[in-house]
């Protein structure tokens, strides 16, 4: 893939930035003696490798009829963004309707014109692929005033405090986690601390962490905060360095550098936190140059990490299976059409490394046949 096509769009949990919900401020993180912590962190782990997922709501809600919706990538040629469009199109196909994606290439100047589009076509419903609403803001006011069922997979809604601050969201909406996902800032930064908790273990409480973050995305802002607390009431493993990349740093090449220009800095770090596929793929693998005396935890887990794994360059990842995502959208869809609450998608993550939850080949697979269980409830299995 060539440096263009490099624009990392991430789905922690992508669980994660499914749709805006206002949280509350989450307090200081308070600091424990380092065999304490690390105690508290090797029984988390544990419960990580178990994994959050949790089966799909069986409520019965039978699949609206004769839809057409259009999906809008935020460009196909990210792996971020081509997985959860492309099985999107698979549930769509899966409930029955009809399907067209219109593809953003990485621009986000595209965003608004292709929302635009959409409404224009006469579409029945817009899922949005890892575009926040304030990119979009005016273009979803008009879909809104159309009647247009507007969901977002891997995006925060307006009314996020750190994804617009407006009073009110656009989506039609969100995703549900049920209970769990109350407060879905809170959700997002558990993602960020399973992964502390995981470096912290796997060190003895003695890692010193580079902590690679992308102030883009809102998501990531969560997903950080919860691992940057994490690791401080450790009481042991300390952040020593930070980089700060932007998309605009893979298409300038300047993220390698800029890596290990902090690793330069810190020659006592032992761990590297990635935020995202292709900065490990792009960006921390190639600045390591096969020195293996520093561990990674990658990020979201897509099969390019899982072979990294496997081949002993990166320790360990928490995946979030996007495609789950993209059918959770499709299901919050249909409820909006049928005019009834969304229930519980049931969407976690778990956490992977050479000895747990990677495959031998291939992607990451959930135990839980996700989409078995929203065809009965779609009555269309």
């Amino acid at each position: 893939m060539g440096v263009r096509s490099t624009r990392i769009l991430p789905l922690v949990l992508t669980a994660a930035v499914l749709l805006g919900i206002r949280t509350s401020a989450v307090a200081a993180p308070r600091a424990t003696d380092a065999s304490s912590g690390l105690r508290r962190a090797q029984v988390a782990t544990q419960r990580a490798f178990k994994g959050t997922s949790t089966n799909v709501d069986p409520t019965p809600r039978h699949a609206v009829k004769g839809k057409r919706v259009v999906v809008i990538s935020a460009g196909q040629s990210s792996i971020s963004a081509s997985v959860p469009t492309d099985a999107a199109v698979n549930a769509l196909h899966a409930i029955g309707w009809h399907a067209e994606v219109y593809d953003a290439n990485l621009t986000p100047a595209n965003y608004a014109p292709l929302v635009r589009q959409a409404i224009a076509s006469g579409a029945d419903g817009i899922l949005l692929i890892t575009i926040d609403c304030r990119a979009v803001q005016q273009p979803l006011r008009e879909a809104r005033a159309k009647g247009i069922a507007v969901i977002g997979v891997g995006a925060f809604d307006c009314d996020d405090p750190h994804g617009g601050g407006a009073r009110r969201g656009l989506f039609s909406a969100q995703i549900s986690f049920g209970p769990r996902g109350a407060d879905l800032g809170a959700l997002v930064s558990r993602y960020g601390v399973d992964q502390a908790n995981y470096i912290v273990a796997k060190s003895k409480n003695r890692a010193k962490v580079i902590d690679i973050q992308d102030p883009e995305f809102t998501t990531l802002y969560y997903t950080d905060r919860g691992f940057r607390n994490a690791i401080a009431r450790s009481g042991g493993s300390q952040i020593v360095g930070t980089v700060q990349l932007t998309s605009a740093d893979f298409v300038t090449n300047k993220v390698v550098p800029k890596i290990q220009a902090e690793m330069l800095r810190h020659p006592e770090a032992n761990w590297i936190r990635s935020p995202y596929t292709y900065t490990t793929t792009l960006g921390v693998v190639p600045a390591l140059g096969g020195k293996q005396t520093i561990d990674v935890m990658g990020g979201e887990g897509f099969e390019p990490e899982l072979d990294l794994i496997r081949t002993g360059r990166i320790t360990a990842v928490n995946i979030f299976s996007s495609e789950w995502a993209a059918w959770a959208g499709v299901d919050t869809m249909n409820s909006v059409f049928l005019k009834e609450a969304p229930v519980d998608s049931g969407l976690g993550w778990v956490m992977a490394d050479a000895d747990h939850n990677v495959p031998a080949s291939g992607p990451y697979r959930p135990a839980i046949d996700y989409q078995a269980e929203y065809r009965k409830a779609w009555g269309v299995s």
